[in-house]
C-alpha cells in the first residue's frame, strides 16, 4: 500500500471528505465540516493515500478537555491501523493544545481500539429519539423563549461549563445563530439554552427537568421537515430524566459509551439533556 498521510483538512478537501464519510451513512456533514474548518478550538484532520482521502478526524479542544471525533477509515482500508493511527493524531493535537483529559463517544467499531489507547467508560448515555413536532411549545408562566445573541455567551458558557466541566465558548460562538435561550420574562435568569449543528440533536442544558422538556420539544419544532427523528441523551442512572422522557413521548434508541483518558472533569451530567453532536460530546 502507498504512504498513508495526514495532515491537517482544507477546504479543497471538503467535497472529498463529505463523499466518504456519506459512505458510512453520515449526511449532511458539509456544515458541520465548514464549521470545523472555520472554528479556532477545532483541528480537522484528513488522511491520504497518493493524494486521495480516505480518512477523517477531528479534535475540539475545550479548555483542559479535548474531544477526539470523525475517526472514519475507507471500508475498504479498515484494520490495517489507519482508524488508530488518525485517533493517536488527534490526540498528540490536543494535548499540544494544553488538554489534559480527552474524551470521546465510542462506536462499537472503535471502542476496542480506544481502550488499547488508555480511554475508559466514564458514563453511558442513553440516547432517545421522538418525532419533530408541527406546533411550538408554550414556554413555562413567567418564562420566554428566545434567539441567542453574542452578548449572551458569557452567561450561556457558564451555564454550559457548569454542565459540562469545559469551556466550549467558541463553539457556542461559532454556532451563536443556530442558538435559543429560554430564560424569565425579565431576562434576568437563564433557564436554559440549545445550540445545534444537525437538525437532529443539540447542545441543550437546563437545570430544571420542566424547563428541559421545554427545550427539548422546540428542538422538536425547529427540526420539521429536515429530519425524520431527533435525539436526546442523558446519562444512565438519570432516573427522573429518563422517566421525563419516557412521559414526554420520546423513545429509547440505543446506548452510546463515554470514554475519557486523563482526569475527569468536575461535571453535572443531569443538565444535559442532548448532545451537540457525538464528535463533541
Amino acid at each position: 500500500m502507498a504512504a498513508f498521510l495526514i495532515r491537517e483538512m482544507t477546504g479543497a478537501d471538503v467535497d472529498s471528505a463529505v463523499e466518504l464519510l456519506h459512505t458510512g451513512g453520515w449526511d449532511q456533514r458539509r456544515p458541520f465540516l465548514e464549521l470545523m474548518l472555520a472554528t479556532s478550538n477545532c483541528h480537522p484532520l484528513v488522511g491520504t493515500i497518493d493524494g486521495n482521502v480516505v480518512a477523517t478526524g477531528q479534535g475540539v479542544a475545550n479548555g483542559s478537555v479535548g474531544w477526539v471525533g470523525s475517526i472514519f477509515v475507507d471500508a475498504r482500508l479498515r484494520r490495517q491501523g489507519l482508524g488508530r493511527a488518525m485517533t493517536e493524531q488527534v490526540c498528540r493535537g490536543l494535548e499540544s493544545a494544553g488538554c489534559r483529559t480527552l474524551g470521546l463517544i465510542a462506536s462499537d467499531l472503535g471502542r476496542p481500539i480506544y481502550e488499547k489507547m488508555g480511554f475508559r467508560i466514564d458514563a453511558m448515555y442513553q440516547i432517545h429519539a421522538a418525532a419533530p413536532l408541527h406546533a411550538a411549545p408554550t414556554p413555562p408562566p413567567g418564562a420566554a423563549f428566545r434567539r441567542m445573541r453574542s452578548a449572551d455567551l458569557d452567561r450561556a458558557g457558564a451555564l454550559d461549563s457548569l454542565a459540562t466541566g469545559e469551556d466550549r465558548r467558541a463553539l457556542l460562538g461559532a454556532l451563536v445563530d443556530q442558538g435559543w435561550l429560554l430564560e424569565t420574562d425579565d431576562g434576568e435568569e437563564l433557564l436554559g439554552f440549545l445550540v445545534s449543528i444537525q437538525p437532529e440533536s443539540a447542545a441543550l442544558v437546563a437545570p430544571e427537568p420542566q424547563d428541559a422538556a421545554c427545550l427539548l420539544d422546540l428542538l422538536r419544532h425547529l427540526a420539521e421537515s429536515r429530519t425524520p427523528a431527533v435525539r436526546a441523551a442523558v446519562v444512565s442512572g438519570h432516573t427522573a430524566g429518563l422517566r421525563l422522557l419516557e412521559a414526554h413521548g420520546w423513545t429509547r434508541a440505543f446506548e452510546t459509551p463515554r470514554m475519557l483518558r486523563g482526569p475527569a472533569p468536575a461535571w453535572s451530567p443531569t443538565l444535559i439533556w442532548s448532545l451537540l453532536g457525538f464528535a463533541f460530546g
